[in-house]
């Protein structure tokens, strides 16, 4: 049986920290982009957005069931935005 998410999407943003986090894969989508958005709350209680593109395989994120425990890595980019740079399953 499918589990039914109830996501409120307004208590998510992107992060604008560079780091290494811990968390719960809470829900995930296709975006408009050919891209996975994935909807996170890391283990200090912050939740986040991050997307993940085909051209990075997603990181993994098409095979990472929700409620799963993941680690997450954010980097800074050439242009300066803060961006998924790596997913782990813990």
């Amino acid at each position: 049986m499918a589990k039914d998410y109830k996501i409120d999407f307004n208590e998510y943003s992107f992060t604008t920290e560079e780091g290494t986090f811990s968390g719960k894969l809470d829900f995930k989508m296709f975006g408009k982009k050919q891209n996975i958005l994935a909807y996170i709350t890391l283990d200090n209680g912050e939740k986040v957005i991050a997307a993940a593109y085909k051209d990075n395989d997603y990181y993994g994120l098409r095979d990472i069931e929700p409620d799963s425990l993941i680690e997450v890595t954010f980097t800074r980019s050439n242009s300066g935005m803060i961006r998924l740079s790596a997913v782990n399953l813990i």
